[in-house]
């Protein structure tokens, strides 16, 4: 027993040594966060702090392209494909990057229109050119996530979000106002190509390929549908909010989600982005089944962290934030707790993915958007506080019907052929 115990436990300190080096990037990360949120929240009115939110959260859907090209497959593929993936990604790389800053600039005019604001065109126009950078190095950095080097991008990735977010409060503070956000993507992305073009990493030569850039392009289309299900539950709110909400109303809920579920979900992303690599390692060596309950357990601890969040929001949000943000403290130690079902249902589809189950993973993505969309339809929240109570309501409903639904399904039929047996 205790030999089986070693042998399940000894693949689990990878891991652990993962999450640990990108935890310890992400604390500084997190510093750097807090005291641009600080500066924002000092600096800005509510109306703009919620202009500069929903320009953020626009970008990053129209960015979603990026997650989903050839990364998740060159770290999953097995060592006799890595040569093909990597030549072929490459051109599928650069491509969706070209793509994603054309369709930035021509949507960028309509979004500002639906909200009835045009600042919002301004700061996409400008995220928009961060997408010229991010092919060059692209493939470096998915090549070091397959070897497992969380150290090395780690520290990277950790210095470059710490420059963006002390780059934003730099800026803010020397009045830019919410073009802030916007020349901090700029330096989040030319120190991400500093950081990352001196990788060593084996070389490839670029090469077309059809057959293999056919499967990766089919599978792409996947990941992103899943990505893009994602992204638009976990910014759904923010996009329902800015229309039904006055402009300094959703200021506030904007406001309280960065400072609660906003940090919370960066210690979430470290988390699955450690947890990714390692299960396609598991999968290559086929020992990932065996590993799957304490998977979850890790998660589950993890998730803990944003109950302490949650219970610490009293004590540091007034001594932080001025007082036009103390009447949302409550509001905010809501949106900490969205974070903990999220982290699960991601840690879900992280081993979806991993096993190349990329329907499924759709399938849980989409569930979970019909019933955040559902209920705030249903529900119609108006104020920031509803509207956390709805997310932290979705989110418990999108977790028992993905975990616990099946389960239930399960244990009725084995009774009713209990039943039809002793008949």
């Amino acid at each position: 027993m205790s030999v089986y115990l070693k042998q399940l436990l000894r693949p689990m300190s990878l891991l652990f040594s993962n999450t640990a080096w990108l935890f310890g990037a992400e604390i500084l990360a997190k510093l750097s966060r807090v005291v641009t949120i600080i500066v924002l929240a000092f600096m800005l009115s509510p109306v703009s702090y919620g202009t500069a939110m929903l320009a953020l959260a626009c970008h990053e859907l129209f960015s979603l392209f990026l997650k989903a090209g050839a990364g998740p497959q060159i770290i999953r593929c097995s060592d006799t494909q890595l040569s093909r993936y990597v030549q072929s990604g490459t051109i599928i790389q650069w491509g969706i990057c070209l793509l994603m800053l054309s369709v930035q600039l021509i949507g960028a005019s309509i979004v500002a229109k639906w909200y009835n604001n045009p600042d919002i065109a301004q700061l996409l126009y400008v995220m928009s050119l961060t997408y010229l950078l991010y092919p060059w190095v692209s493939v470096r950095v998915f090549l070091m996530q397959r070897a497992n080097n969380m150290r090395g991008f780690g520290i990277r990735h950790g210095l470059c979000v710490s420059a963006e977010n002390l780059s934003i409060a730099l800026f803010a503070w020397y009045k830019a106002d919410i073009m802030a956000v916007a020349y901090g993507k700029l330096v989040f992305s030319v120190l991400w190509l500093v950081l990352f073009i001196k990788v060593p990493t084996p070389r490839f030569l670029w090469q077309w390929h059809w057959p293999t850039l056919k499967l990766l392009l089919s599978r792409s289309g996947q990941i992103f549908s899943s990505e893009l299900l994602k992204s638009l539950r976990l910014h759904l709110d923010t996009f329902i909010a800015a229309k039904v909400m006055s402009p300094e109303l959703f200021g506030y809920y904007s406001f309280a989600k960065n400072a609660g579920i906003g940090l919370s979900q960066s210690i979430g992303n470290v988390f699955n982005a450690a947890l990714y690599p390692f299960l396609c390692k598991l999968q290559r060596v086929g020992t990932l089944t065996n590993h799957l309950l304490m998977v979850y357990v890790i998660a589950i601890v993890v998730a803990l962290i944003f109950v302490v969040q949650a219970c610490a929001v009293p004590i540091y949000l007034p001594l932080l934030f001025d007082e036009k943000w103390q009447e949302m403290t409550f509001v905010v130690s809501v949106m900490c707790l969205v974070a903990m079902p999220a982290l699960l249902l991601d840690t879900r589809c992280c081993l979806s993915r991993a096993q190349a189950q990329f329907t499924a993973e759709i399938v849980v993505r989409l569930i979970c958007l019909l019933i955040s969309v559902i209920l705030l339809v249903t529900l119609s929240p108006k104020q920031p506080l509803a509207f956390a109570y709805v997310m932290l309501l979705s989110s418990c409903v999108c977790c028992f019907v993905v975990f616990c639904a099946p389960i239930v399904n399960k244990t009725i039929l084995r009774f009713k052929r209990g039943v039809r047996h002793e008949y």
